[in-house]
Formats: C-alpha cells, structure tokens, sequence
C-alpha cells in the first residue's frame, strides 16, 4: 500500500511503535509466566500477605536487602514487580494502537488494558482472600494474556508490512477452512492449559480420585492436540505446502511439551512400576521443592503457553496469509 500522505506516514510510525511495544510486552511477559509458574511450584504466593503493598511497603520502595532475603518472598515480589512492568508497557501500548487511528487496533488496545487489569487484581484478590479459585483463574488468564499479545505482534507486523486488506480479509477467514482448523488446535490448548491449572491447584482436602480425573482428562486432551495438528499438517500439505513455517514451530515445541510432561511425573511421582518392572530399573527419589522439581514443573507450565502463541501466531498468518510463502512474525526495525 503506498502511504504517501503526512496522516498515512504517522499511521505507519503509530503502528511500527505499536509492533516495537507489542514485542516489549511478549518480552516481558513470558519471564512472568516463568517466575508465576515457580511461585506456583514452590507454594510462595502467600509469601507476602499483603497487596498492593509488600510488608507495608510501596510496591517500588520494598528494601532490596528484605526482598534478597528470603527465597518465598524473592519469588513472590519479583513477580509483583515484572507484572508492574507488564502493566506499564500494557498502557504505552494502548496508547500506541489509540494513535495509530484503526478502529480494530483502538479496540485490541483496550482488551489488552483491560486483561492485564482483570489479572492483576484477580492475583491481588487471591493473597488478601486466600482463594484457591482464584490462583485457578489467575493461572488461566496468564496463557489467554500471552496468547492476546501474541496475535498484537503478529496483526501489527502485518499491517506494517502489508495493508489493511489482509487484517479485514482475515476478519473474513478466521474460522474457515485451514484457518478453522487452526482455531481448533488453539482452543485445544488452552483446554489443556486449563485443565493443567486445575492439576497445579488441587485442594488438599479433594480426594485422590479427582487428581486421578484431571490427570486422564489431561492425557486425552494432549492427544487431541496432537490430532489436531496432525490435520492441519495433512490439509496444508495438500493445499499450502508452503505455509508449514508455524507448523514446525508447534511440531517442534509440542515434542518438547510432551517430554517435559513425561519428566514432570518422574520428578513428582517418581518412575511408574510397570517402566521399572519391564523397561529400565532406575534409582530416583523425589525431593520435594527441590530444584529439578521446580525446573522441569515450571518449564512445562511455561512450555504451554508458548505452544499457546505459536498456535496463534500460526492461526492469524494463515488467516491473513492464505496464498503466501513462508509466514513469520515480521521483526521490529
């Protein structure tokens, strides 16, 4: 598209600031996924019991000497302090999509404000309440965010590089043939997510026989993914052989999401009998919050979530790209 006008070229500066924060924001994060998914792991979220403030302490002004000190509450501030961020960079890029004066980008803008809002006082409620639903519904909204940003990244780096034919055509085609079969496998895994959340927050009163539940319905539902993706490989080969970028990203993490959750079993139930009895005897003892505990639960949980955003970025190049050759999320200058 030619922009020659002095309002188109403000438009392209408006979108490429957009873009640029758009990736500051997925920067920022995923680190967050990660130090949520420890404070999960090593039970610290109550480590500090008040909010928004930190032992009566400006959320800022916490002494670094107080923080360092104690690992449960190193965890649990340093997560308050990167969700700040994310919440600053969550307004500069509203403002930044306000600017670019698309109506579809003003209103992706304000979701994304809202979301980032909505899960910072859900994690707030959580320590003044003590409720257990909502860690649940915390650890839910955190995936649905990164995936939120994800489709930002991908939608403006197509408008920079692009026109905004491709974003109405994919308004057209989100649900549509390879595309649909795309949404498919992204609301997949976010089910597996959730049901993932639900394994992590098991009340202690519940009896064996629920986690036994979550754990079967979370086996079939990553089977499904995989099925799933299997029938997007089998239709883009035989329709866009050369849209299959995406598709080995998520092949590539999805293999890497089912051996992280084969290792998290191992280092929170030990080895199965039966893998013992007939496959190979190997000595493990499970350490309780030990390292290779919290390493491999929180990579996995982390792992999920950027299966999330390859999905959607696959998703949204395949809706906005259909006849295109090799999809990629157009990098910030």
């Amino acid at each position: 598209m030619e922009r020659g006008g002095s309002g188109d070229r403000a438009t392209e500066r408006g979108t490429r600031w957009a873009h640029r924060l758009a990736w500051v924001l997925w920067a920022v994060t995923f680190p967050l996924i990660w130090m949520g998914g420890f404070v999960t792991t090593y039970d610290a979220g109550m480590a500090v019991p008040d909010w928004p403030n930190t032992y009566g302490y400006n959320l800022f002004l916490y002494p670094i000497e107080s923080w360092l000190k104690t690992w449960d509450i190193f965890l649990e501030h340093s997560h308050r302090l990167i969700a700040s961020a994310a919440g600053f960079v969550s307004i500069a890029l509203m403002v930044a999509l306000w600017r670019t004066g698309s109506a579809r980008f003003r209103r992706l803008g304000v979701v994304v404000f809202i979301l980032v809002c909505m899960q910072g006082v859900i994690g707030g409620l959580r320590v003044l309440g003590q409720e257990l639903l909502l860690a649940n519904l915390h650890g839910c909204i955190a995936p649905l965010f990164f995936g939120l940003v994800t489709g930002v990244v991908v939608i403006t780096g197509r408008a920079i590089v692009g026109s905004d034919q491709a974003i109405r055509y994919a308004q057209q085609s989100l649900f549509r043939s390879v595309a649909g079969w795309r949404f498919v496998l992204v609301a997949t895994i976010y089910t597996q997510i959730v049901v993932g959340a639900q394994l992590r927050h098991l009340p202690p009163t519940l009896s064996p026989g629920w986690a036994f539940l979550w754990t079967i319905v979370h086996l079939i539902v990553a089977g499904l993914i995989g099925v799933f993706l299997g029938i997007v490989w089998w239709r883009e080969c035989r329709e866009h052989p050369s849209q299959l970028f995406w598709l080995k990203i998520l092949s590539g993490i999805y293999a890497i999401q089912l051996t992280l959750g084969l290792f998290t079993w191992v280092v929170n139930y030990n080895f199965p009998i039966w893998f013992l009895d007939y496959f190979l005897a190997i000595s493990y003892t499970v350490v309780k919050g030990g390292a290779a505990q919290a390493l491999v639960t929180t990579a996995h949980t982390a792992t999920g979530s950027l299966l999330l955003a390859a999905g959607v970025a696959s998703w949204l190049t395949a809706a906005m790209n259909p006849g295109s050759q090799n999809l990629r999320m157009h990098q910030p200058a």
